[in-house]
């Protein structure tokens, strides 16, 4: 049990609180480690805010998904109920940060799902503060079965820092109180003071680069391949350098991103010497982005922990949370959209904030809104209670103003020996995870699903394959596809079968190559890489890849391609001259 409980032994006899903190506590994204620790110490100032003493409650900080992923496998008993147990025994269970709501492709939805039933089952309520929310689609199953959890009698708040449109699309019990909030990492400069010398000396203007991993910007939906990042990062690095400014690329803690990291080192030429590994804490975090004096920033929480600690920083939007986070404070000049990002462009509006001398300017109202919130549903759930019944004028009292909160707020105690282990070995086990997930993929081979289709809805189009390893279809757009019924194996050594194809009046010239992974399409260009299919722009992108009947299926790296497609394409240039030279001979 990870308990926080500030203060001594009390006298059982007295009411004492048990608090549920869920969290993304066991992430090795520092950033999250950061809203566990925020949120520690602002429910702890609540508590203090209701006259409960320190000896009354106790916040046991555990991670979202207490629904652990292998229940959601086996639905095992035994691991239901040890989920159970937990939940049980707490008087309030709060869901704090992260994007509990994340059903796109991640599992959170689930979890949050099944814990939420949990409670139901045992009447704890629920608030959910300053939660992520990535969207609502009323055509999603994942989407509507959390819909349905979301409006139990257990949920009493659901306040989120970025989707707040989304959000009232998933509520429809009128008994659930919503808003839109801060996140409690507004407060890390509070919460992290022992941590941030202000009186360090900057020899000179120093910029921290937040990378992301190679796939963060595919997996959400944006046009901006590993290829294209890793090159934006080397032209930023060769941009600063000209500029002048000091500067480090730098992640959160993620591994994917420090595997990048060390990609941009090994393919991409980035010194070594201005990479920062081994971000395992968050005092460590946070020490770094105080002595940074712009922050340029994919990873949400280094924008975030910036504007806590009054250091300027650019969103690079990979996730629309991005733009939400800048719209709040008001900031919207401060970020960047992939479709026009560039070295050049980073650079010019960092060296404007700096020599500007632009800083960062807060609204106390918006900096509040995540402990008033919080505050109102705890003192709710106090109130409702037999023993909240008890205490004297408890629903009189009102949140702290500003100043008597960062007067009460308790500071983050820093991170143990054992818990910086700890933190370190979930941060390895799920790098050797991958590794290991990796490896047996390329032992065992991952495969796909090949056709062959004809390239053309032209009726006079003739097929003359073998259907003992595959089947012809002829599909309803009018192209016919020939389908092998064997997956075949994505090692880089499968050999296209010889066009069975006829196309009277026109010559085969080959194969272009399309790829399907996770419902999304890609073109397979000549130079090795692969485009959307929805964005490629002929007159800008490098053309297809055009493979003839000699060549083997190319190897397909780092994607989960379940489907490619062998398009033919046909020459008609020689039709053409003929029907020319017939002409002119008339």
């Amino acid at each position: 049990m990870n308990s926080y409980r500030p203060g001594k032994e009390c006298d059982m006899a007295e009411k004492v609180w048990k608090i549920l903190l869920l969290t993304n506590r066991d992430s090795d994204n520092v950033g999250d480690q950061v809203i566990e620790a925020c949120d520690i110490s602002l429910i702890s100032a609540v508590m203090k805010n209701l006259n409960i003493e320190d000896d009354r409650y106790i916040i046991n900080s555990q991670v979202a998904g207490i629904v652990s992923k292998r229940y959601l496998e086996t639905r095992s008993e035994r691991l239901y109920k040890k989920a159970e147990a937990i939940i049980k025994d707490s008087d309030i269970i709060i869901f704090g940060g992260a994007p509990m709501f994340n059903y796109s492709y991640q599992i959170f939805y689930e979890r949050t799902a099944v814990t939420l039933e949990i409670a139901e089952k045992h009447h704890k309520p629920v608030l959910f503060s300053a939660i992520g929310v990535e969207g609502y689609d009323e055509e999603n199953e994942k989407c509507q079965r959390l819909k349905k959890t979301l409006n139990f009698d257990c949920v009493k708040q659901i306040t989120t820092r970025d989707d707040f449109d989304s959000l009232k699309k998933f509520i429809v019990n009128e008994n659930v109180v919503i808003d839109k909030v801060s996140d409690p990492a507004v407060f890390a400069s509070s919460v992290f003071r022992k941590y941030i010398d202000a009186d360090v000396k900057k020899p000179k203007k120093k910029l921290g680069v937040f990378i992301l991993r190679s796939n963060g910007f595919t997996d959400n939906k944006v046009d901006f391949s590993r290829d294209e990042a890793a090159a934006l990062w080397k032209g930023l690095s060769k941009k600063l350098k000209r500029s002048g400014y000091y500067y480090e690329f730098i992640t959160s803690g993620h591994f994917g991103d420090e595997a990048f990291l060390d990609n941009l080192i090994r393919s991409y030429g980035i010194n070594v010497k201005k990479c920062v590994f081994n971000i395992n804490s968050p005092e460590r975090l946070i020490q770094k982005i105080a002595s940074y004096d712009v922050v340029i920033s994919c990873r949400l929480h280094p924008s975030i922990i910036s504007f806590a600690l009054d250091v300027p920083s650019l969103g690079i939007i990979w996730n629309s949370k991005v733009k939400y986070f800048y719209d709040s404070i008001g900031y919207e000049n401060r970020v960047i959209d992939i479709k026009e990002i560039s070295a050049e462009g980073i650079v010019e509006k960092a060296a404007q904030i700096l020599e500007h001398n632009e800083g960062v300017e807060k609204d106390r109202d918006y900096l509040m809104s995540v402990y008033n919130t919080l505050f109102y549903g705890i003192r709710g759930i106090v109130c409702m209670s037999e023993a909240g019944a008890d205490e004297a004028g408890i629903k009189d009292l009102k949140p702290y103003e500003y100043e008597e909160l960062l007067e009460n707020i308790p500071p983050y105690k820093g991170t143990t020996p054992e818990e910086y282990d700890e933190k370190l070995q979930r941060k390895f086990r799920r790098a050797y995870g991958k590794y290991n997930e990796l490896f047996e993929k390329n032992l065992k081979g991952a495969k796909f699903t090949l056709i062959y289709n004809g390239g053309t809805k032209s009726e006079k189009l003739t097929w003359n394959f073998d259907e003992v390893n595959g089947e012809v279809k002829k599909l309803d757009t009018g192209s016919v596809e020939y389908e092998l019924k064997k997956p075949v194996l994505n090692n880089g050594k499968t050999g296209l079968v010889k066009n069975g194809f006829c196309y009277p009046g026109a010559v085969f010239a080959g194969w272009q190559m399309r790829a399907r992974e996770n419902d999304k399409w890609y073109w397979y260009l000549e130079d090795g890489s692969f485009k959307p299919v929805d964005s490629y722009d002929k007159s800008k992108d490098k053309p297809k890849c055009i493979l003839k009947d000699s060549s083997v299926i190319p190897y397909i790296p780092e994607m989960e391609i379940d489907v490619v497609v062998l398009e033919g394409v046909w020459d008609m240039s020689w039709k053409m001259k003929m029907i020319q030279k017939i002409r002119h001979m008339r």
